[in-house]
């Protein structure tokens, strides 16, 4: 947490753990060309940078029959139980405006070596039309808000003018990157202004069994000035995302980039006897615990062989996994 960071109000012990920000755009523009962003930019040899795969929650993927689930409550079972994706844009919409915002932008990212990479955004509850244009002209290699966001202290709360000052305080970088650094982030600031976004709200959430993945939640508003974002809404911002991440995780399934290293296992082998074996047990319910004891495995052998199941059948989590197991043939 940077030293310009104000604290507003609790954190909910041990679910999040983000950062906090200042106020609106008063930087000299001299003085945001001679520093650079706290964030490493990528080296692409063509100069292009991979885009996130969007998905919207418009078809949710249930579990199977027989998989042992919470029970869903509050805004959670909501979402989980409208008709249809317009009904859940509408719930959406609603209790944003409710605590005095307009827009959620809800995507994952993984972290390598600190430049953070777009891994899929939710476009459901987003801005129209910034969140394509925001990747497109890859402004998150210079936006501040996600470094500033770590998953630690308090969620960051933002205007423009903490943003611009935020850019200022980076270390000394060479003259000339320095100086295309700059003249991005003043760019992405003119386009947040012009799309209406003044202010919000943004926390990071660690990714269970990803030590590098991280899920992103922006709630944005076109209220100038952050003032208005007292402990009240940042409590209220902080269920309203912490809902639709459990929401997503349950029931919206992403889609998943095909990396070299990481290319779907069923095209190159054929699945182990000891893969079905947990494949069936994940079916029946069974925990890794559980798993582990009926086939005679230790728990590391059952961590590396679901590891291995996610990328073969390409999913992130535990229920995906389930969902893809229901259709496997073997």
């Amino acid at each position: 947490m940077n030293a310009f960071a104000t604290l507003i109000g609790p954190a909910p012990a041990a679910i999040i753990r983000p950062s906090l920000f200042a106020q609106r755009r008063g930087a000299a523009p001299s003085a945001m060309a001679s520093r650079g962003a706290a964030l490493s930019l990528p080296r692409h040899g063509d100069g292009t940078a991979a885009l996130p795969l969007f998905h919207a929650d418009d078809k949710p993927s249930m579990p199977p029959a027989g998989h042992r689930q919470r029970h869903a409550t509050g805004l959670v079972a909501e979402l989980s139980d409208a008709p249809d994706h317009a009904a859940r844009q509408a719930l959406m919409k609603g209790r944003l405006r409710s605590i005095g915002f307009e827009w959620l932008g809800y995507g994952t990212i993984e972290d390598q070596r600190g430049f953070l990479r777009p891994l899929s955004f939710l476009t459901s509850y987003a801005h129209e039309t910034w969140g394509r244009r925001y990747f497109s002209q890859r402004y998150h290699e210079v936006d501040t808000r996600p470094h500033d966001a770590p998953v630690s202290g308090l969620p960051l709360v933002w205007d423009l003018e903490s943003l611009a000052q935020s850019q200022c305080r980076q270390p000394l970088r060479p003259e000339a990157e320095a100086r295309d650094i700059a003249a991005r982030q003043r760019v992405l600031l003119d386009e947040l202004e012009a799309s209406g976004i003044r202010s919000g709200i943004s926390f990071r959430l660690a990714t269970p069994g990803q030590m590098h993945e991280y899920t992103f939640i922006d709630l944005m508003s076109g209220t100038p000035g952050r003032r208005w974002i007292l402990g009240a809404v940042v409590g209220r911002a902080l269920m309203l995302g912490l809902s639709l991440h459990e929401h997503v995780s349950r029931h919206v399934r992403k889609p998943v980039a095909a990396r070299e290293q990481d290319e779907p296992l069923h095209a190159k082998s054929p699945i182990s006897p000891t893969q079905q074996s947990i494949l069936e047990a994940l079916l029946r319910g069974l925990g890794d615990k559980e798993i582990a004891y009926a086939l005679g495995l230790s728990s590391h052998a059952v961590d590396y062989h679901m590891r291995q199941l996610r990328r073969r059948f390409g999913v992130r989590n535990r229920v995906q996994l389930v969902s893809a197991a229901a259709d496997w043939q073997p």
